[in-house]
């Protein structure tokens, strides 16, 4: 299952009109992480100080808000048969 999910890693989406790369993949969701690519915002450390720019990051679910169907963002990175092997896997 997250060999189909691992194989992502580096695909790139557009996410609220971003251009973003899947860099990560959390097996404990799973969930898909992105990172923009257009844009650094000020990154504060533990202590709440700016030190530098970072590339923000988002993260969702692989599936939907309801749990029975992927995200589509996800929908629109694998094809029919991986959509459908994935979800047989994920769902509860």
């Amino acid at each position: 299952m997250h060999a189909i999910l691992h194989n992502l890693i580096g695909c790139e989406i557009s996410h609220n009109n971003k251009s973003c790369t899947l860099i990560e993949i959390m097996d404990d969701g799973p969930y898909l992480v992105f990172q923009c690519q257009t844009e650094k915002k000020i990154q504060c450390n533990q202590h709440g100080n700016a030190h530098r720019k970072s590339s923000p990051t988002y993260t969702i679910h692989c599936l939907n808000d309801l749990k029975n169907d992927l995200h589509p963002l996800l929908k629109d990175l694998l094809s029919e048969t991986d959509q459908q092997n994935l979800l047989d896997t994920l769902k509860p």
